[in-house]
């Protein structure tokens, strides 16, 4: 309530945007954080930031959020598809190096659903081939590799804060992390008009003393104050009662449905990669039961069972890419003089064998800190029960 008590509702009259950003970035054990007013915004600041745009290639999975290939694009580059690996969801670094052209500049390894990717072969790749690494972790809040916090390891770490992730702050919002002190200000730029933020003034001052004050275009993503205070409250309770009761709720459905004949994979969870348990998705031996993945989900629901099908379709089956429905009449990027390289924009042609296979069998249940242990044993059961009974 202190924002609208005291009237300062905007990032720039109050403080506890920058307060929120301060905790945030040390929570995750970097320097810097750069608060945004969602994922999406996070994602474009990033790839803005880091000076990529039309001509630039960026890998990304095909198996994830659209927002992780639109950020690509609304920064004037091209997204290339990546396959992902059939036991963790996450992209594939060997198919990364595939992708790789003499136009490729990042590479956004997605930790989906609060699995974890295999991030020292990915910084390996980028570091061979001079490419920018930017995490998504929309997902996986709280998530650790090798004891490091995922955000923290690549060039730039996004989170989202929307209503349905781990951690939110009122509905929408986002930050990007990074240990990069020039980056933090062109991200600070970027996602504020693209005013001099280097001049760390307040920017009624900086209006009353510079004639000119932008120094590159940029947008208006700044988060409010009142998501700030969101973000401040929910920080006292996310070590304490969030992360503690999804990873007991993960770890349990682990140990019930690990020896299910009919369960081919679940969560990557160990000492190395901690899942940050977003949601739990579970993939199942289709041919193993006499009926659909659709069917199965609907027999569960029935059970009472939290469950649904896998989020999205592929990005690259999007009518947006098939169709090449960029910006305006000339759709860019995808028609520009820029760009040169068409076979890299025929979406028609991109196949992911391991994510189409993941699509026809991955179903996901709810493992939120809101269910109790014993919740999570009647989800269990009831998983086994109807699997059993559709056995072949």
């Amino acid at each position: 309530m202190e924002p609208l008590r005291s009237g300062k509702v905007n990032y720039w009259t109050g403080e506890l945007g920058r307060r929120f950003e301060e905790e945030w970035a040390r929570w995750n054990h970097v320097k810097y954080c750069v608060t945004a007013n969602s994922g999406t915004s996070a994602l474009h600041t990033a790839v803005a930031a880091l000076g990529i745009g039309p001509g630039d290639e960026v890998i990304v999975p095909s198996y994830t959020f659209i927002a992780t290939a639109f950020c690509v694009l609304q920064a004037g580059a091209i997204p290339v598809f990546a396959d992902v690996r059939r036991e963790d969801h996450c992209i594939d670094p060997k198919d990364i190096e595939r992708k790789i052209t003499e136009r490729t500049k990042a590479i956004i390894p997605v930790h989906l659903y609060g699995n974890v990717c295999e991030m020292d072969e990915i910084m390996q790749i980028a570091r061979k081939h001079d490419l920018y690494v930017i995490e998504d972790a929309a997902e996986a809040h709280g998530a650790m590799y090798k004891g490091k916090k995922v955000g923290s390891i690549g060039n730039a770490g996004c989170f989202s804060f929307c209503q349905n992730k781990t951690f939110t702050t009122g509905g929408e919002g986002g930050a990007v992390i990074t240990d990069d002190e020039e980056l933090y200000w062109q991200c600070m730029s970027f996602r504020d008009h693209g005013f001099d933020a280097k001049k760390r003034l307040n920017l009624l001052e900086l209006e009353g003393t510079l004639h000119y004050i932008h120094i590159r275009v940029g947008y208006n993503y700044r988060m409010t104050e009142m998501q700030a205070a969101i973000g401040l409250a929910e920080m006292k309770r996310l070590d304490n009662w969030n992360l503690p009761r999804r990873r007991r709720n993960g770890e349990v459905l682990i140990k019930e449905l690990k020896e299910v004949p009919q369960v081919l994979y679940l969560p990557v969870h160990n000492n190395e990669r901690v899942n940050g348990f977003y949601v739990f998705p579970i993939v199942v031996d289709i041919d193993s039961i006499r009926v659909d993945k659709d069917t199965l989900i609907k027999a569960l629901v029935a059970e009472g069972v939290p469950a649904w099908r896998s989020f999205w379709p592929q990005c690259y089956t999007e009518k947006a890419f098939l169709e090449h429905n960029g910006f305006g009449r000339v759709k860019f990027p995808f028609r520009s003089k820029e760009y040169t390289n068409p076979e890299s924009v025929r979406y028609d042609k991109v196949y992911c064998p391991n994510a189409v296979w993941l699509e026809k069998r991955t179903f996901i249940v709810h493992c939120y800190p809101t269910l109790e242990e014993e919740h999570m044993y009647m989800i269990a059961d009831a998983i086994k029960k109807v699997l059993d009974y559709y056995a072949k």
